[in-house]
């Protein structure tokens, strides 16, 4: 039970990891990718609810304020994923 609870947070963190390097890589244009303004999607669901919750603190002048938002809610899912992980190794041993 415990590889498949690592396993599931470290693809989490791949995703997020990528989700969060994504968007500005459309925002440029980089690898021939057209810029795309639902680029943002997928890592405003990986964050999801925190995102929903921080969207007063969003601005939108600035990018990195926003990623870093995301970001935060993101390592807060993981936060929580972590804790449920140990939680049930805790019980099942």
């Amino acid at each position: 039970m415990r590889r498949i609870c690592f396993s599931f947070l470290t693809a989490y963190a791949a995703l997020c990891a990528l989700a969060l390097v994504v968007v500005p890589l459309n925002a440029i244009g980089a690898f021939g990718m057209e810029p795309d303004p639902l680029s943002g999607i997928f890592a405003l669901l990986l964050a999801a609810p925190w995102s929903f919750f921080m969207d007063a603190l969003a601005s939108e002048a600035s990018v990195v304020w926003n990623l870093l938002l995301l970001a935060a809610g993101m390592v807060l899912n993981g936060v929580i994923l972590a804790f449920l992980c140990r939680r049930v190794h805790r019980t099942t041993s």
